[in-house]
């Protein structure tokens, strides 16, 4: 007799199983499928991802060393990521040996540029100040190297040193004096090299050690 009832409680338990198979079975499997859809999806943006980055790294070293750089550099300039952002130094940069005006403004619309790291960001004001035009002013260069916060970039070295010559460019001594006193006694941005190029600059202008 309890035979009869294992069988039909094991009925019901199918019963029940295949009702619940009917009701939720499509949740299940669109379930499943989407998750596997998900799981390629992502192994195949992976694989683009990465192929998409050696094309434009071939493309890149292709551009910086071909007779034609600025041309061949122009589509990457128009990347977004990395290689878009070294295009666009590697233009400006080439743009700097005859056309001084307009590596100065690539330079300054990196500068600005919000979608870039502070660091590089920093790096273009810079630049755009060491490879400036002869109608920007030495005010214009200043302001733009006070922009750069001297405590965290690590071109602060660099920029005490062009303003020191933008100082000394319009024969500000008394500027050049103090600057040259900053910069010594700020041990966060002297390099060594940079400890010795201030040493000789004091030297030539006969500054007290």
């Amino acid at each position: 007799m309890s035979d009869i009832f294992h069988e039909i409680d094991e009925e019901l338990k199918a019963d029940r199983a295949r009702l619940l198979m009917r009701r939720y079975g499509g949740y299940v499997i669109g379930g499943v499928i989407a998750i596997i859809l998900l799981v390629a999806g992502r192994q195949g943006y992976m694989y683009w991802d990465q192929a998409h980055r050696e094309d434009l790294a071939n493309r890149y070293q292709t551009a910086v060393l071909s007779d034609d750089m600025l041309g061949n550099l122009s589509e990457l300039t128009q990347e977004t990521g990395g290689y878009g952002m070294l295009a666009r130094f590697a233009t400006a940069a080439e743009l700097a040996k005859t056309d001084p005006k307009a590596a100065e403004a690539l330079y300054m619309a990196l500068a600005e540029d919000s979608d870039l790291a502070q660091v590089y960001q920093d790096a273009a004001r810079l630049l755009s100040v060491i490879h400036s035009a002869d109608t920007t002013t030495v005010a214009e260069r200043l302001d733009r190297l006070a922009q750069i916060d001297k405590a965290s970039s690590p071109w602060a070295s660099l920029v005490k040193e062009w303003q020191i010559a933008l100082y000394l460019e319009t024969g500000d001594m008394a500027s050049t004096q103090r600057s040259l006193q900053e910069w010594k006694a700020d041990g966060q941005v002297l390099t060594p090299r940079a400890n010795a190029r201030r040493q000789l600059l004091e030297q030539a202008l006969g500054v007290n050690q």
